[in-house]
Order: structure tokens, then sequence, then C-alpha cells
């Protein structure tokens, strides 16, 4: 069996960056940051989730108009 090469990280940052009804996102500053936690309830500061349900609430909200998801 191979153990894993270089780093490996099992948590991630969910950022929800909400951009302006009718703006273009090409070098627009977002409007609001939003930042997930566990329960995929925005939270005030930056929260550590596992990697799953970082990905999983990514996904959800990929196609919601007027935003761009990062997972970190």
């Amino acid at each position: 069996m191979a153990a894993p090469q270089g780093p490996f990280c099992n948590i991630r940052l969910l950022i929800v960056h909400r951009y302006a009804p009718g703006i273009k996102k090409g070098g627009a500053q977002p409007c609001s940051i939003e930042n997930f936690g566990r329960r995929g309830k925005p939270v005030k500061k930056l929260r550590f989730i596992p990697a799953e349900k970082a990905f999983a609430y990514a996904s959800k909200f990929q196609g919601m108009p007027g935003c761009t998801v990062s997972v970190i």
C-alpha cells in the first residue's frame, strides 16, 4: 500500500463571493463575502470543515447566479 506523496489536508475552508445583480464578475470587487461552517450556514469567522462537506456544499452553491464559490 502506497503512502500519499506531498501535503495532504482533510480540512478545507468554504468561501462564497456574492456580486451585485447585473455586474460582470471579471475584475469586479465582490459585494459581500460569506464564510460557511460545518452545518452549511454562514459564520462570521473562517472555519475549517471536513473536505467532503466543503465540496458537497460548494457543488450546491455553484449554480447560484451572481456568486463564485472557493474551497481553499
